[in-house]
């Protein structure tokens, strides 16, 4: 068989192309990604290829005893780096679980799915008696879950600067991020051991998954979930079964080898065909884990022989990793049972709904004891039932939940007040109005802070009307996409066909710097199993009162604050158990402030309701579409027949348009506003002496 050096050959291979649509399968880069590595350290060829070929020598040499898995088990520590930018590669908890048990798995021949190989090759599938055990001591000792969260748009790049973002020492750590994309259109990548070998090579090495290859859950899919198999296998030092290029499918790479004896020579597969033979074998291993093929299901036993060599040899370091000492220091053995939390994705729910109790507790948990705060507990020591258990309450009322956790020697508490509102249904009616003015919190109202900081609270420093107004401190939020719910009860809205939503807010963006705060407006007729989005309000545009500051924002006079009424007519929301959540976002912006929420239902006997609740009068409309591209309307809601200015202002100040100046029926009035040059645009409505400003993007 021929010997090719991986680096030199990989200096001159061709990369695959990789721009699959949607639906194709993705293949790995790590070809690529040498090639890359190489062109931009050239000056560490040299010893780059002395370690590869120590390498080759230390495989050839590697005890025959030890050949197909031994008896030694080797442990290596793992931790997952998700580098994230709020998107869905920020995968859970279980998907991360998901994708190491399926790498246990597989590395152990545990794969329920061995029946099915080949005659050819079914008694050389082999055990290779590697396990990947997630590390729960951090680099300095501290307690861990071996799971970092680290937020960055560079969860697109995939490479040097995306691993900079967390990296733990790889001598005592395999290091996993798991991205948005990892690059060249690749399903991940990662480096053979002796081209990061030296120090040049330490800060890159690990490997690198989409996160839509991770696992087969979440984001993941059982047809994709082998892609950490197949990189773990790249990190222990094993080429491609048709050797080291990208090319599966060139007759030419029957001239190559992968250094394995008891893989035939192949020009490579990308599907799975069983039968398939090149290279003058009788059979290819199509079923193998290094393949592109989809359908892999085994390594064989050279080829873990030649996995154990590369774990044992100094080369990258990865002979310190399974050593006791650093078994003891990652928390390999041993664990500590060290931290006890729990979370729910919603703090809300209305009797009967099931409720999700999410434990977060580690290691090495043996018992769950949940105390659900309505006199029912659940007690039990199976994972499947206890850890995350579903309750149901049958009351209404504001629950404190308590969880102890035990690893059969030591236990850990924590007790959670009044963490969830159970709301019965009809529990309010309309019409209905808060002012802010009275006990705070009350029964129509819950908050939901999901980072556990400042959220909603009463000031009395200002108001629209009356004394006081609900603010959320959002100046020095320091921490990207931190997200605050104010949820309303539920309202018996069974026999009405209309509802109308008003209320007053006041926001400022800061001088400098940009924001990406966001208040969305929600309603749900199913007590908040399912939301739908109203409005959305952006702090770059459409969010802003006030022109920006630099210090803390207060509004400070009615004209710094906005207003407007959602009018909601789905049937769908026309239930006893309607409900209104506003969700406000922080990311670098100013202060917010909410006041005057009002909320009014008619029947089909009731054209307009005439109980809104007005300090100034209230201006009913809504601009759509907003961005707009050939032109956007406004649907303008009268109370009764009124005299109404509405008028375009461009980015200058200029008046470009007066789109009415009438007066309006009561009830519904449409206007047309014609496409305009690409800009931002203000709509200015006046009545009775006052405004209303809306901000209006045309593309």
């Amino acid at each position: 068989m021929k010997k090719i050096s991986l680096v030199a050959l990989s200096l001159v291979s061709s990369l695959i192309a990789l721009s699959q649509g949607a639906n194709s399968p993705r293949y790995c880069g790590q070809v690529g990604r040498t090639m890359q590595f190489h062109q931009h350290n050239p000056e560490c060829g040299h010893e780059v290829r002395l370690a590869e070929a120590e390498l080759e020598e230390y495989a050839r040499n590697y005890s025959e005893e030890e050949r197909g898995g031994g008896q030694i088990i080797y442990q290596i520590p793992v931790v997952f780096h998700i580098i994230h930018n709020n998107g869905p590669e920020n995968i859970s908890d279980a998907q991360i679980y998901d994708a190491m048990f399926i790498l246990n798995r597989d590395f152990r021949k545990q794969n329920a799915d061995t029946i099915a190989i080949v005659p050819e090759f079914a008694d050389i599938a082999a055990d290779i008696g590697i396990e990947f055990v997630l590390a729960s001591k951090d680099p300095d000792g501290n307690c861990h879950p071996g799971i970092v969260r680290v937020e960055s748009e560079l969860t697109t790049d995939g490479g040097s600067d995306m691993k900079a973002l967390s990296m733990w020492p790889r001598n005592r750590y395999m290091n996993v991020w798991v991205c948005a994309d990892a690059g060249d259109g690749t399903a991940g990548y990662t480096f053979l051991p002796a081209t990061v070998s030296g120090n040049w090579g330490a800060q890159n090495d690990g490997i690198v998954l989409r996160h839509d290859y991770t696992g087969s859950i979440g984001t993941g899919s059982l047809f994709r979930s082998r892609t950490l198999t197949h990189e773990v296998g790249h990190w222990l030092n094993l080429s491609h079964p048709w050797g080291p290029t990208n090319s599966p499918g060139d007759a030419g790479n029957c001239d190559f080898d992968d250094g394995v004896d008891d893989t035939p020579n192949t020009i490579g597969w990308t599907s799975c065909d069983l039968d398939g033979a090149s290279c003058g074998s009788a059979i290819d291993n199509v079923q193998n884990y290094m393949e592109y093929s989809y359908c892999s299901r085994m390594f064989t036993e050279g080829q873990g022989s030649r996995m154990r060599s590369a774990l044992t040899s100094p080369i990258a370091q990865r002979n310190n990793l399974y050593t006791t000492n650093n078994l003891i220091l990652t928390g390999v053995i041993d664990p500590e049972l060290c931290f006890c939390d729990f979370r729910l994705f919603a703090n809300t729910a209305c009797v009967g709904q099931p409720i999700t109790f999410n434990d977060l507790s580690y290691h090495g948990i043996e018992q769950w004891s949940w105390d659900f705060g309505d006199g029912n507990t659940l007690v039990g020591s199976d994972p499947n039932v206890h850890k995350n258990p579903v309750y149901t309450y049958e009351q209404p009322g504001t629950y404190t939940v308590t969880l102890t956790v035990t690893n059969g020697a030591n236990s850990l508490t924590v007790t959670k007040e009044n963490i969830i509102t159970i709301f019965g249904y009809a529990q309010e009616t309309a019409p209905f109005t808060e002012g802010f003015e009275e006990t705070w919190p009350n029964d129509a109202w819950a908050i939901y802070n999901h980072d556990g900081d400042l959220t909603y609270e009463i000031t009395p420093s200002t108001a629209f009307s009356g004394t006081k107004s609900l603010k959320l401190r959002n100046f020095s939020n320091n921490e990207p996409g931190r997200v605050d719910e104010l949820l309303s009860a539920t309202y018996d809205m069974s026999a009405m066909d209309t509802v109308w939503l008003s209320y007053r807010w006041a926001y400022a963006n800061k001088i400098s710097g940009t924001n990406e705060d966001r208040l969305r407006i929600q309603v749900s007729g199913d007590c908040g199993a399912n939301w739908s989005t109203r409005r959305t309000r952006s702090g770059t545009n459409t969010l802003p009162t006030a022109n920006p500051i630099s210090s803390q924002f207060t509004p400070t006079s009615s004209s710094q604050w906005g207003g407007e009424t959602i009018v909601m007519a789905d049937e769908d929301w026309m239930t006893d158990g309607f409900r209104i959540r506003f969700e406000f976002t922080g990311q670098g912006g100013n202060n917010f402030y909410l006041d005057d929420i009002n909320i009014t239902a008619s029947d089909t006997t009731t054209i307009i309701p005439t109980n809104i609740r007005e300090v100034k009068p209230t201006f009913v409309y809504s601009v759509f579409p907003n961005p707009a591209k050939d032109q956007t309307n406004i649907r303008y809601y009268a109370l009764q027949t009124e005299f109404v200015s509405a008028k375009m202002y461009n980015s200058l100040g200029q008046m470009v348009a007066i789109i009415a100046e009438e007066n309006v029926p009561a009830g519904e009035t449409l206007w047309v506003v014609n496409k305009q040059p690409a800009g931002m645009y203000t709509i200015v409505l006046e009545k009775a002496g006052y405004r209303q400003v809306e901000k209006v993007l045309f593309e």
